[in-house]
């Protein structure tokens, strides 16, 4: 027995020294064969082993061939994970709707001022005329020539600026609110529309919003507002976040208003009434009626690009739905570039105190046109010591806006932005659905009320504004592909490929480390017996 096992260590130790005397890249290649024949990927062995050389020459094409397509793959997933890291979806739950906001409502009566204090249209004729215009009225004129954006009379004397008392002439001549809402019904209570309704100074002159946020909340503190437009006494900072929403101890009847219940019976209800005999077609244009736009509570209203119309004697529905995306946390390690949206603290606005996508390009136009004009239209943001754009600059202004959006259009097309105003990553919207029908409002005030009316030019109109549905579906941007995401694509791909797996990763090391040392310290060689 010793005599046999003598002679198994003599013939280990002659193997041992035949294999050192053979030199290191013939051990490389038994060192090698042994791993394909141990190791679990697929198709190594049949290369490595003692066969014929046409087998050989195949399966490492087809080893080649089948790395080759899992290198592509791999390189497929990281693109779309380098460029398009966010994926959006719908939420997993359906969002009630007490949770969101009712929608600000922003309304706009065509006529930009009240005829009986003041008659645009009986100094334009004079103007025309070559008359001679009292001071004061000419003055007013010209202010309101920048409201109803009348181009018909250039004159080169017109002041390239004007003051303070452009707003005081704006508030003289102006529809109050009491004027225009006569009654307003909200979830069917019966409130004072003059305390619903706050003024506000918009690109569509002297407007009323309901649910907007105040000018605290709105803008930076440099900003100047005049009188008590855009003054809301309502605070919403202790109960409302724009990316968070409602906090939870914030009650039913909270600022800005929830959203309470869905249908044409909980509906925002809004009479108007206007006298035609109160505006002229040199300022309003053909258009009769109102302008209503539905935005969010943070946005300054711009009722110049869009709106939908209320005329006279007719009622007019309009069925809201919400559209909601919010981002989630994981989002916001990737650059605004890759997710294609900012956070609220991303993008630091010069004017505003929350950033959002309508407010960004409001301030972009903004600066585009103080720096071209040196200064600014009368509804944009600015300091006391910014000037207001007059009649003499009404060219330059509107060439201000036309390079904007060239440049804008240019900027996109190469795949960058001029003003940098992406969309919110938490955002809201509202589709908004319109149909109408005739108001038979003699009839309709005789039967109920009875009340007559003599043809004498007053017209009645109704808005309803109700949500279609008591849920709604979120949108959510989430991770494309987080970390345990592309570790099981990327072992998926290679599984199916080659047979590749964790267990094969550590074979690797281990035939390149610990085994070796233990050849070595076994048989006094790396590569083995």
């Amino acid at each position: 027995m010793a005599f046999v096992n003598n002679e198994r260590a003599n013939e280990e130790i002659s193997s041992v020294r035949t294999t050192k005397q053979r030199g290191f890249w013939h051990n490389l290649r038994k060192y090698l064969r042994e791993y394909t024949q141990l190791t679990g990927i697929h198709g190594l062995r049949y290369v490595t082993e003692k066969r014929s050389r046409t087998e050989k020459v195949v399966w490492a094409l087809l080893l080649i061939l089948s790395l080759g397509g899992c290198i592509y793959m791999i390189c497929k997933i990281m693109y779309k994970y380098e460029n398009s890291p966010v994926v959006v979806s719908f939420a997993t739950e359906d969002t009630p709707l007490y949770q969101i906001p009712f929608p600000a409502i922003t309304i706009c009566p065509e006529a930009k001022y009240n005829k009986r204090v003041f008659d645009y249209r009986d100094i334009h004729f004079q103007i025309v005329r070559n008359e001679e215009v009292d001071e004061t009225n000419f003055t007013k004129f010209s202010h309101l020539r920048l409201v109803c954006k009348d181009l018909n009379i250039i004159s080169k004397t017109a002041n390239k600026t004007v003051g303070h008392e452009f707003f005081e002439t704006l508030e003289e001549v102006k529809f109050k609110a009491n004027q225009t809402f006569i009654v307003c019904i909200y979830y069917k209570q019966s409130i004072e529309c003059e305390d619903f309704f706050t003024p506000v100074i918009i690109d569509g002159g002297i407007c009323y919003s309901f649910n907007i946020l105040g000018r605290d909340e709105i803008f930076k503190d440099h900003v100047y507002n005049y009188a008590q437009y855009y003054h809301v006494p309502n605070k919403s900072a202790d109960n409302f976040n724009i990316e968070t929403g409602y906090n939870q101890n914030a009650g039913v009847n909270t600022y800005p208003r929830r959203a309470l219940m869905s249908g044409i019976d909980n509906a925002l209800h809004i009479f108007f009434n206007f006298d035609t005999n109160y505006t002229d077609s040199i300022c309003n244009g053909l258009y009769r009626g109102f302008r209503v736009l539905i935005h969010n509570p943070w946005d300054v209203p711009r009722l110049t690009k869009h709106f939908f119309r209320v005329p006279f004697s007719k009622v007019v529905v309009a069925a809201m739905e919400p559209e909601i995306i919010i981002t989630s946390d994981t989002v916001r390690k990737f650059k605004p570039e890759k997710r294609k949206c900012f956070m609220q603290d991303e993008r630091p606005l010069q004017h505003f105190k929350f950033y959002s996508q309508r407010n960004c390009l409001l301030e972009c136009q903004t600066n585009y046109t103080l720096k071209k004009c040196g200064c600014v239209e009368y509804f944009m943001p600015r300091n006391n010591k910014t000037a207001i754009c007059g009649n003499g600059l009404s060219e330059c202004v509107e060439q201000a806006e036309s390079e904007l959006k060239v440049k804008e259009l240019e900027y996109k097309l190469e795949g960058n932005h001029f003003c940098n105003c992406r969309p919110s990553c938490t955002n809201m919207k509202f589709s908004v659905e319109t149909s109408h029908s005739d108001f038979y409002f003699e009839e309709y005030f005789e039967t109920h009320l009875q009340m007559k009316f003599a043809q004498d030019g007053s017209y009645w109109s109704i808005l309803q504004v109700y949500f279609k549905e008591e849920q709604f579906k979120t949108m959510e941007r989430n991770e494309l592909y987080g970390t345990s995401d592309l570790i099981s694509n990327f072992g998926g791909l290679l599984g199916l490929f080659t047979g590749f797996s964790l267990i094969s990763l550590l074979e690797i090391i281990y035939f390149c480390s610990l085994r070796i040392f233990c050849n070595e310290r076994t048989h006094g060689i790396w590569s083995g017996p």
